[in-house]
């Protein structure tokens, strides 16, 4: 049975002289998208968990992982987002592996295009299943291309709103 989350993510702005400033809110779209690990890689990025920010205040990010479930998850957060109003500058793909992703996945995501103005894919590092840590270990050259095109799609231009 799948979980609904009904309310609102218990998100607030952040305190200005304890938290640092957020540049971005990541929403998962389902449990283990990977949400916590990309906030940590970006480092400016508040995680509201798997509910969708009511208002946000900054530019939203949904997260999901590139298999069948995940893509359809996405299209059910993607649909609620959009009768609440809310549209997210972004969807970000997280591989589950290091082999394609399923077709399902491929071709469901595919039609979320439509819906987000940029989909970003954050590739699998075999590497980070080995580790405490994967934020403090290196981060390779294709992540850290995949977070740039995450924090380009989240500007805001100068004088614009979310």
């Amino acid at each position: 049975m799948a979980v609904v989350h009904t309310t609102p993510a218990k998100v607030r702005p952040p305190d200005s002289d304890t938290h640092p400033p957020r540049a971005l809110i990541l929403t998962g779209c389902h449990g283990g998208a990977g949400t916590s690990t990309l906030a940590r890689l970006l480092g400016d990025a508040a995680d509201s968990g798997l509910g969708l920010p009511q208002p946000p205040w900054l530019p939203l990010v949904l997260v999901t992982r590139g298999t069948p479930h995940g893509a359809n998850r996405a299209t059910w957060v993607l649909e609620r987002a959009r009768a609440a109003g809310i549209a997210p500058h972004a969807l970000v793909v997280v591989s589950d592996g290091p082999w394609p992703e399923p077709r399902l996945a491929t071709l469901r995501l595919r039609l979320l295009g439509s819906l987000v103005p940029v989909i970003v894919r954050l590739p699998y590092v075999t590497r980070w299943r080995y580790v405490d840590d994967p934020v403090a270990d290196t981060v390779p050259r294709r992540v850290v291309r995949a977070l740039d095109q995450i924090r380009s799609a989240t500007r805001i231009p100068q004088g614009g709103s979310t």
